[in-house]
């Protein structure tokens, strides 16, 4: 006869009866609830379905347009300004080509410069912003955008297959908005500051909408809401900076002129544009990279066409609300005033009419 030990003993549980379908439709309502309550509130903070996150596998989709002949002969390079301030629809309306928009927010676009001279065969106009104080320095850009001239060729297939999901998604919720998640709504909860101390608003920190084909533009919230404006140059502040150095401009300017050289040699070319700034930060870049230093001799020495706002009536007296940017409803008019500038200076750049065959 067996010995039964102790160990051996197992204790049956009964489990009681449910009603399981009953609760999985109850988890679903409640879940289609809170999901339902989360984007209703994020459609009353001004977020909107469409508005996709602008992400280096964003960009990627762009640059992989480039390498593979997917273009129009046009590609823009260069901060937030000239990426917030275009309009692509008004490009493509005035020329008949849409632009690859590779401009970065935050980011100098001479590695871009170089990058698209040294390791690219492109030979069309590449249209490059010139925002002194990111331009005139050795400062790549925000570590978010780092490494971009190599993750567009090494992008994981996961990561492509997450992108196109996720994108999809963000056509139809506005909650998955990355300024909006829940872990950076707790992060910036409002906390005052000691007496006397000048701090950010600690608020959510959005400052560009973004849809199809990298189409960018400062965020609406931003025109009408006081508080975040004064956020926004709480950031580009303190507008107290130390004039740049000679021997570094000089030094940007030859870097420039070779890369250009490089292009030009295969049949491209090089424009630069400065976009419009106002109030404090306007006045900062005047003492810090002064126009007669920086731009004039920039044009000069590489012989590129420059289209600076100060020069053009239609440039001059747009919307700037953080200082930065041009707003939503003046980008449009911006766009069609440089571009019909550049399509005054290379009358290849408007695309003759399409003629439809008669039947």
């Amino acid at each position: 006869m067996a010995q039964v030990h102790e160990q051996d003993e197992v204790t049956v549980r009964q489990v009681p009866g449910a009603r399981w379908s009953a609760i999985g439709w109850l988890v679903l309502v409640l879940v289609v609830a809170a999901v339902a309550a989360w984007e209703w509130k994020m459609r009353t903070l001004g977020l909107k379905p469409g508005d996709m996150d602008d992400s280096k596998s964003n960009w990627a989709v762009e640059r992989r347009k480039l390498a593979t002949g997917q273009h129009d002969d046009v590609v823009i390079i260069g901060s937030s300004r000239i990426l917030f301030d275009t309009n692509l629809d008004v490009w493509e309306e005035v020329t008949g080509r849409r632009p690859i928009q590779l401009a970065l927010p935050g980011t100098n676009p001479r590695p871009h410069l170089k990058d698209l001279a040294d390791n690219s065969d492109f030979s069309g106009l590449i249209v490059m912003d010139m925002t002194p104080d990111l331009f005139f320095t050795d400062w790549p850009g925000i570590p978010e955008f780092a490494g971009l001239t190599e993750f567009w060729k090494d992008e994981s297939p996961s990561s492509r297959f997450g992108h196109l999901v996720g994108k999809e998604l963000q056509r139809r919720f506005a909650f998955l908005d990355s300024a909006y998640r829940l872990g950076t709504l707790i992060d910036r909860l409002p906390v005052r500051d000691r007496e006397g101390v000048r701090g950010p608003v600690r608020d959510v920190w959005k400052v560009w909408q973004s849809s199809d084909d990298r189409q960018t533009s400062l965020w609406e919230r931003l025109v009408t809401d006081e508080r975040l404006r004064e956020h926004a140059r709480w950031v580009w502040g303190p507008f107290n900076g130390e004039p740049v150095e000679q021997e570094l401009i000089d030094r940007v300017i030859e870097d420039v002129r070779l890369d250009i050289e490089k292009i030009r040699a295969r049949g491209g070319e090089v424009v630069l544009v400065r976009c419009p700034s106002a109030g404090l930060y306007y006045e900062s870049e005047q003492w810090s990279a002064p126009r007669a230093k920086t731009w004039d001799p920039l044009i000069a020495k590489t012989g590129a066409f420059g289209v600076h706002f100060e020069d053009y009536l239609a440039m001059r007296h747009l919307d700037v609300p953080e200082w930065s940017h041009v707003s939503p409803a003046d980008s449009p008019a911006f766009t069609r005033a440089y571009v019909q500038a550049l399509a005054g200076e290379l009358p290849w750049l408007v695309k003759s009419p399409r003629v439809e065959p008669q039947s």
